[in-house]
């Protein structure tokens, strides 16, 4: 049924392309945290710890992935088995705690509660945000330690506009991209279509064959305004992918002999949609919006001969309605004082294989937040939350922040609860005779705080903002000693540490970032928890020459006491080896139009791994062209 009505909202949102081709938005989006609450929210007043990225950033530190953007982000932590199967972790929290959006829509996976950014292109990418803290009270479940919002380009101006790019790099890598964007007096809709085929690198370490990964994404947004009441809009994506990947051996002694090179390979799809309808009554001083949303994945394993060794289908389907009035008689994207109410209802579905057991689970939410900026500079958003729960118990979640600003610096903190349900994988399970699902296990339920300082320096040509932050974490789910289920453990897991931030302008055309986040995270019994460095440093340089036609960035991410648990012997869980990453990027302005980009990745060729037995890339190198017109 959810995949019935994923193909009607996919229609519903390809039938908006016969709407006329907004002259104006109202969101300023270099202003604004979009994501930061049920409405955006000012960057000066948002109370809670968060980084933005911007296209301009990502081009200039020549970026091409999600993952490759948020690696030196305060408070995040990305490992993998792989570039193509990685894992996010905000504060010390697990995978499934970090909720994904991508253009509002919902991208986690109902098997495992996790998104695997799996190359995530950023050719299209205008922002990324990074929002750290408990989200629950606005985004529910999943969104324990935090959100990360992908926003897609759309047209800055009116008429029609084309960008286009292409890459080649080490052993025959190669990537391309293409997008069309136009806006009129009443609309505006966006294309892209990028694809990715990266050669890879050996993930077994041996020097056996590359591992590589194609992947192929299409992304289509509208938004009009049918009338001075009515707005409508939708967006549709979808993605194919292909990689490779060695085999676990469980019959090993060491990390050497854990991953054998073997052949086999995946398949992965997903598709995302939403349209959603918005009225705005009362001068604009009330706003009602309904959407509807969803998400379809479906991936696939295979082994050297072709046959299937695993396969994981889910789809999501969310029915959101929010009203927000402005309680100081302005309209509501310019007032003061607001309130939101938001009540949706979520729809999961989970299979194994196809015609296999069909497992579901729905669950309704209904939220309240409120959004005050004070004379005296003082900003507030406090929000309060009720989710009723088909197979769990009904949980209730909230949050409050605030934001002062003290001469110069801002004082910044929040403090709110938040629960993450098990996943479908935890709660149903998949293989017989080896892991069973446990259907009594109870949500987890974490309650944290964290408070900040955001301080200029060099008379303004710097700005370093320090977050202190801590979680306790009740009913953790882990596996069991022989990991053939899960269980919630007593007692409370804990997290705690710092996160700083800056960045400093030091002529006008040298300019420096930097980050350093310390994490202790800890299971109920003491015991360090997996693949959470305890140290994490960045740090980028940024030169202009040419009077700003080219720049080059150097940067450099050291990782230091990262744990991870050995998947052979006695499954010990040890302290992988410390590790220091240096890339070097640059571009040069050809023509107004065109720009000559090129990285190099692993500078220095630095062996190293992020989860036990499986080797990284070594040094790779990339050239390209990319245009817009």
């Amino acid at each position: 049924m959810i995949r019935s009505r994923m193909l009607l909202l996919s229609l519903l949102s390809s039938t908006a392309l016969a709407a006329p081709v907004l002259a104006q938005d109202v969101l300023a989006l270099d202003e604004i945290v979009v994501s930061g609450g049920l409405l955006p929210v000012s960057q000066s007043a948002y109370g809670r710890a968060y980084s933005i990225l911007t296209a301009e950033q990502i081009a200039t530190r020549g970026l091409t992935t999600v993952q490759q953007a948020i690696r030196a982000l305060p408070g995040v932590a990305v490992e993998g088995s792989d570039p193509y199967n990685t894992q996010v972790r905000i504060r010390g929290g697990e995978g499934n705690h970090v909720l994904v959006l991508i253009d509002g829509v919902e991208a986690t996976m109902g098997e495992n509660g996790e998104y695997y950014f799996s190359g995530l292109e950023l050719a299209d990418v205008e922002r990324i945000e990074v929002l750290r803290g408990p989200q629950s009270v606005i985004y529910g479940s999943n969104a324990a330690t935090g959100v990360i919002a992908i926003y897609t380009k759309r047209a800055q101006t009116a008429g029609t506009s084309y960008q286009t790019g292409v890459e080649y790099g080490t052993a025959g890598s190669y990537a391309g991209d293409f997008a069309v964007r136009t806006r009129g007096e009443k609309g505006e809709l966006a294309f892209s279509l990028q694809h990715r085929d990266e050669a890879g690198f050996d993930q077994s370490g041996d020097g056996g064959d590359r591992d590589g990964s194609r992947r192929t994404t299409a992304n289509l947004t509208g938004r009009w305004q049918l009338s001075d009441t009515f707005s409508t809009g939708f967006t549709l994506r979808h993605s194919d992918q292909d990689f490779d990947f060695d085999a676990d051996n469980w019959a090993a002694t060491d990390a050497d002999s854990y991953i054998v090179d073997s052949g086999d390979y995946g398949k992965r799809r997903e598709t995302l949609a939403s349209v959603w309808l918005q009225a705005d009554t009362l001068g604009g001083q009330l706003q009602q919006r309904l959407t509807l949303s969803g998400n379809d994945f479906d991936t696939k394993r295979y082994d050297a001969t072709g046959s299937l060794t695993s396969m994981a289908l889910s789809q999501r389907e969310t029915v959101a309605y929010r009203l927000a009035y402005a309680l100081d008689g302005a309209a509501v994207d310019q007032s003061r004082q607001r309130v939101t109410l938001l009540a949706e209802h979520d729809s999961e579905v989970f299979r194994r294989e196809t015609g296999g057991t069909r497992y579901a689970r729905n669950a309704n939410g209904l939220a309240l937040e409120y959004q005050g900026s004070y004379d005296n500079g003082l900003d507030v958003q406090a929000g309060v939350r009720q989710d009723f729960n088909a197979q769990f118990q009904n949980a209730t979640t909230w949050n409050l922040a605030a934001s002062y600003p003290l001469g110069t610096a801002r004082l910044h903190g929040s403090l709110g609860k938040a629960v993450v349900n098990p996943t479908m994988y935890e709660q149903f399970g998949y293989t017989p005779g080896f892991y069973t699902g446990n259907p009594d296990l109870k949500p987890e339920e974490s309650l944290g705080f964290d408070i900040g300082v955001e301080l200029p320096f060099a008379g303004g040509r710097g700005t370093v903002d320090v977050t202190l932050f801590a979680e306790n974490l009740e009913n953790e789910i882990v596996y069991s000693p022989s990991y053939t289920t899960a269980l919630n453990s007593d007692g409370l897991s804990q997290r705690r540490g710092v996160e700083v931030s800056g960045n400093w302008q030091a002529t006008d055309r040298l300019g420096f970032g930097f980050s350093y986040t310390y994490t202790k995270s800890s299971d109920a019994d003491g015991a360090p928890e997996v693949r959470r460095p305890r140290h994490q440093l960045g740090l980028d340089a940024t030169w202009a020459f040419a009077q700003g036609q080219g720049s080059v960035t150097l940067g450099m991410r050291h990782v230091a006491d990262t744990w991870d648990t050995q998947y052979w012997g006695s499954y010990a869980t040890e302290k992988l080896e410390d590790y220091t990453v240096v890339n070097l990027s640059g571009k040069y302005a050809l023509t107004p139009k065109v720009d000559l980009v090129g990285r190099i990745e692993n500078l220095t060729d630095s062996e190293y791994s992020e989860v036990w037995g499986y080797a990284t890339a070594g040094r790779t190198a990339y050239v390209g062209l990319r245009g817009t017109f």
